[in-house]
């Protein structure tokens, strides 16, 4: 217990916990769709908060204080979108635009120093960042069981989870907390989605999803320490999350619940992959 309390990922990890429940007790109450919708950017908030106890000031200065802004404007970006068009085009648009976004935001301090190598991993991760929230909000726009709200946010929270040793395995000790964090708190509001499906606003994967890709992209690009062979494995997250679900037998894909499980354990999967080939191509950073 001593050393669970010791731990500096818990207080991240119980104030995510603790806002997720509360936010799906809410939205159960209210049943209101923008409750719902706006929980998971709200969970990620406050993990951010927790993570580094300050409210960065504007303009941001550093990477890190540029995250936080990243989900913001893609949460009023994709809110807009909600009021004004709600079509798959339009989503998938706002997504690619969110992701470039991120990437020359964060990347914008290191373009003096640019070679060949960060200009090809900016636009991967550009690319490959759109196509991730694309698959994930189309899995929210789709109909449940096999679709929706609580499919999408269990992909966005496995995302998180399996992001995290890369993470440490690139020097960042506090995107690690930050990623679990978020991940137990994506997973509990998708539970408010499998308890009552509702449509879920593009504020939630694109508003959440684009502070995601604000920490990857900080690795990535300013720590540059990210490993880039493992991280693709990372994108195949929502890809194998839905081959889970038609593995499923026919029986089982009637039940929501069991779509749910299914679904989230193979979004997971790439996570023993991921852990094995840090520790074969690494040093361990956890033996010092």
């Amino acid at each position: 217990m001593g050393l669970l309390l010791e731990n500096p990922f818990t207080p991240i990890f119980l104030a995510s916990i603790l806002a997720a429940i509360a936010l799906l007790v809410v939205t159960l109450l209210t049943k209101s769709d923008l409750v719902a919708s706006l929980a998971p950017v709200a969970v990620f908030l406050i993990a951010y908060f927790e993570t580094y106890q300050k409210v960065p000031g504007f303009p941001p200065i550093g990477a890190t204080s540029k995250i936080v802004y990243v989900a913001l404007f893609a949460a009023v970006a994709s809110l807009t979108i909600d009021k004004l068009a709600h079509t798959r085009i339009v989503r998938a648009s706002v997504a690619l635009a969110i992701s470039i976004f991120a990437v020359v935001w964060i990347g914008f301090p290191r373009l003096a120093e640019s070679d060949a190598e960060f200009i090809a991993t900016a636009i991967g991760l550009a690319v490959v960042g759109a196509f991730v929230l694309w698959r994930v909000d189309g899995v929210a726009m789709a109909q449940a069981p096999e679709g929706g709200g609580a499919i999408a946010l269990a992909f966005l929270g496995a995302l998180a989870a399996i992001f995290a040793p890369v993470a440490l395995f690139g020097g960042s000790s506090t995107s690690v907390g930050l990623c679990l964090g978020v991940a137990a708190g994506y997973a509990i509001c998708s539970i408010a989605h499998l308890l009552a499906p509702r449509r879920l606003g593009a504020v939630a994967i694109l508003g959440a999803g684009a502070g995601f890709l604000a920490i990857v992209d900080t690795i990535v690009l300013i720590t540059r320490r990210a490993d880039l062979v493992v991280l693709p494995i990372v994108a195949l997250s929502p890809l194998l999350g839905q081959f889970g679900i038609w593995m499923l037998s026919g029986s089982t894909r009637r039940r929501a619940v069991w779509i749910w499980i299914g679904a989230g354990l193979a979004a997971l999967s790439p996570l023993p992959v991921i852990v094995t080939l840090l520790f074969l191509r690494h040093e361990n950073p956890l033996g010092n």
